[in-house]
């Protein structure tokens, strides 16, 4: 920069601190263009990475900061134009899925709401299933699903043999394994039953 001006660069910079408008305007020509084409490597629109370097330089102008050497001064500006491209992109990223979020396209992960609703309907699917056994094997599968009754409890409040309880829980288990074969998320919700 000092080649192509007639003051040093400690000069140039001591200007700078002091606030001096000859010296940010001669700053502002020289690394603006730079720093526009090195933001909009970052940013989908030219015009958003001209805001951004602007800013850049009204926080320059804004801080106390004083610089020992030209490079500190680059240093300085490449790291607070690309902090604020980073930002801009995290809080663009935030506002869409937001957006996503509210129209109903997209569930938010971390919502356990959501996933409480999928579970339900998943377990509303299985019973709905097991409605149209018999009423023996209906009666074996709550007994075991919803009260987590073992094969011998069951046998013991039903009054029956162990292995009649295991051959009607196996049948339910078999028939809504063959029911929901290509859902395996729905399978998965079966795994408490076979382990019992």
């Amino acid at each position: 920069m000092s080649d192509s001006y007639s003051i040093s660069e400690q000069e140039f910079l001591d200007r700078l601190f002091q606030k001096e408008g000859a010296a940010l305007q001669m700053l502002f020509e020289t690394y603006f263009p730079v720093l526009c084409h090195f933001a909009g490597g970052f940013l989908p629109d030219v015009s958003l990475a001209k805001d951004i370097v602007q800013e850049t330089f009204i926080k320059l102008w804004h801080s106390n900061r004083r610089f020992d050497t030209l490079a500190g001064l680059k240093s300085f500006l490449f790291t607070v134009t690309k902090n604020a491209c980073l930002n801009w992109i995290r809080d663009n990223k935030r506002l869409e899925d937001r957006h996503r979020n509210a129209q109903g396209l997209v569930p938010d992960e971390e919502d356990g709401t959501f996933n409480n609703i999928v579970l339900a309907e998943s377990i509303a699917l299985i019973y709905n299933e097991v409605r149209t056994m018999s009423p023996k094997m209906q009666e074996i599968f709550f007994l075991s699903y919803e009260q987590g009754l073992t094969v011998s409890e069951i046998a013991v409040q039903l009054n029956m043999n162990v292995k009649a309880v295991k051959k009607q829980k196996y049948k339910s288990l078999v028939a809504l394994r063959t029911k929901f074969a290509q859902d395996p998320k729905l399978l998965l919700l079966l795994l408490p039953l076979i382990t019992k």
